[in-house]
Order: C-alpha cells, then structure tokens, then sequence
C-alpha cells in the first residue's frame, strides 16, 4: 500500500519532469538558442530552414536550398538565419590569391594554361576574376611581327560571362615612359587577345584581364597564354603577376 507520502512524492517528481519538458520548448523560458538546419525554401529576405521560417542577416548573401545555416531564437520566440557553414567550396567574400613566384618563358605560339595563376571553381556559383599580367615580349624581326603576348582563358564547362582586356594593343612598341594606343575590348573567355609590348623581352608591360563568371560546373579557372607568333626569342610572364578570385555568390 502505497502512503500518502509516497503519493505526494510520486506527483511532484512528475510535475517537475512536465515543467522541465514545458520549460525546454518556450524560448521565454529556455533564453535565446541556436541550432544548425538544411535550407529548403528561400523567400524575399528569409529562408525557411527545417520547417522554421527565419529572417536572414545582412551577412547572409545569396542564400541557398541546401545550405547548412546557423539559426537562432531569441528568447522573444523570433527566428533569425546567421550564415552558410563553411563547406568544401570557397567562402563567400574572401578572395584567394594565385601568383606566380618565378618567370615563365615561352617560344611557343601554342596557347596552354599557364603553371601558377590558375584556380578551382565550384559549381553553380558566381565569381569575380581578376588577372594583373606583367609579360615581356619582342615584336618585330626584321619588320615582320615576331614574339608578342596572347591570351585567352580557360574556364569550367557551362561557364557564362564575359571578360574584358585592357593593356597596349597589339602591334604597340612602347618605349621608355611614352604611352599608346591601348585595347579595351570585352571577350567571350576562349577569344584570343594580342597585346603590344615594348620590344624587348627583359622590359615588362602590364594587361588587365577581369570577369564575373557564372559556373553551372565546378572545374579550373586559369589563364591560357602564348606568343602571338612563334619565335625563339621568348615571351615572358613575369614574377609577382597575380590572379585574384572570390566567389561572390
């Protein structure tokens, strides 16, 4: 037979496992929370990540179906999405840097990708690409071109986007400080530009090649290059020249 104390006992152990079940559910309770949750719908401003419908920061760009987010509740109840978790793809906002330690020499009019400034790309993704080249390169042999510097890029299968090629124009011997006919052209990425020089392949010019570029494929961003005409004297790509990539969305 079970004593009126044991009763008493029995009843407010289970009335305190119901308050602490109660208390573990109400935010006004527990205080503010965070837990991660899978994307499954985005909406203007918001995601709804497992079942939960939350505000997105700010900081949150270019949300996705799929994303593993950071969320969290105040203890008012309101739901707030933080950010993606870092994953195996390149951080948002954060620009990698390729560069080349030593010069490349070439006496070849075969274009090929060249050994440093090249770098990985996720798929479905939006990148901003950005090549700052010093090369050197004779022009002229006996008043025929000769040498030269050639670009194009390689990108990843689907790619869409454009980039544009800013430096000397092809055919351009700049000397000493003077300056001169520049190109300024926007390119379909596998379009090869020619640019002018100073005709002499131990002086560096500079070109600009820059592009936002969507990719539906993950695969290899990287700048293809070549002398414009083959001679045995070499075009270089020279030390320090860079490649700067950040995914942007």
């Amino acid at each position: 037979m079970t004593s009126g104390h044991g009763v008493h006992r029995d009843l407010a152990w289970a009335l305190k496992q119901q308050a602490q079940r109660a208390g573990e559910q109400a935010p006004s309770v527990r205080g503010a929370d965070w837990r991660l949750a899978t994307v499954t719908t985005v909406g203007a401003g918001t995601v709804t990540a497992d079942g939960i419908v939350c505000r997105c920061l700010a900081s949150y760009a270019a949300p996705t179906v799929g994303d593993v987010a950071v969320i969290s509740q105040s203890s008012s109840g309101n739901w707030i999405a933080l950010n993606r978790l870092a994953s195996s793809g390149t951080p948002l906002f954060t620009p990698v840097y390729r560069y080349k330690p030593a010069d490349t020499p070439r006496a070849t009019a075969t274009l090929s990708d060249d050994p440093d400034l090249t770098c990985p790309l996720d798929a479905g993704a939006v990148y901003r690409v950005e090549f700052t080249l010093h090369y050197a390169a004779i022009d002229l042999v006996s008043g025929s071109p000769a040498g030269r510097f050639r670009t194009q890029w390689t990108v990843p299968a689907g790619t869409t986007g454009f980039r544009s090629a800013a430096g000397a124009d092809q055919g351009q011997i700049l000397s000493g400080t003077a300056g001169g006919q520049g190109r300024w052209g926007v390119h379909q990425f596998g379009t090869a530009c020619t640019y002018g020089d100073r005709n002499d392949n131990t002086l560096l010019c500079v070109a600009v090649e820059e592009s936002t570029v969507f990719t539906t494929t993950a695969g290899t961003v990287a700048l293809q290059w070549a002398q414009a005409v083959t001679n045995a004297t070499p075009t270089f790509l020279a030390q320090g020249s860079v490649l700067r990539v950040t995914r942007i969305g």
